[in-house]
């Protein structure tokens, strides 16, 4: 009734437990081209590895995640307002750039539509910020887009085709 945005951070609770063992996304080309190899490696070491499979707090991240998923799906069917958004960026092992990826992958696996979280980081995202002049591409609104090759309605994961980004209309060089 108040408009209040809803964040779910799912990746957050990831973070928690993942590095029990060695995650399937640091096999992923689109990671690997950006990710801190020295990090990689010591995330991969087995004293760590072991000592997070250990971890009761772990352990109870693991089963909030799954909680944390379906709350999401009824706050999206509740009509609330979902801004996608990640806790990365925090530490190192949150790899901000691709949680963000991962955020959206894990929100489809909750449920919601492509489209529905294509929204939420996005115009919702915008909405939640109130910064109505962002988040779509309208006359009047600022410009700032990324082009794919593929489409993320199809598979969210073709957010990782990405072929240029636009800020305010203008081309980012890499």
């Amino acid at each position: 009734a108040r408009a209040v945005p809803y964040c779910p951070t799912l990746t957050r609770e990831v973070s928690t437990f993942v590095y029990e063992s060695t995650p399937a996304f640091f096999a992923d080309p689109f990671f690997q081209r950006e990710a801190d190899a020295a990090l990689v490696a010591e995330l991969q070491q087995p004293e760590r590895q072991a000592a997070m499979r250990a971890s009761a707090s772990a352990e109870r991240y693991k089963a909030a995640l799954a909680v944390a998923k379906r709350n999401l799906k009824r706050a999206s069917d509740a009509g609330l307002l979902v801004a996608m958004g990640t806790d990365s960026g925090a530490f190192a092992e949150r790899f901000e750039g691709y949680f963000e990826h991962l955020e959206l992958e894990m929100m489809v696996e909750a449920g919601l539509s492509p489209a529905e979280v294509l929204r939420s980081a996005t115009g919702n995202a915008a909405l939640a910020m109130k910064t109505p002049d962002l988040g779509t591409l309208e006359p009047g609104r600022w410009a700032d887009f990324v082009v794919l090759d593929g489409n993320p309605l199809d598979d969210i994961r073709q957010t990782r085709r990405i072929v240029s980004v636009w800020i305010a209309g203008n081309e980012v060089k890499r």
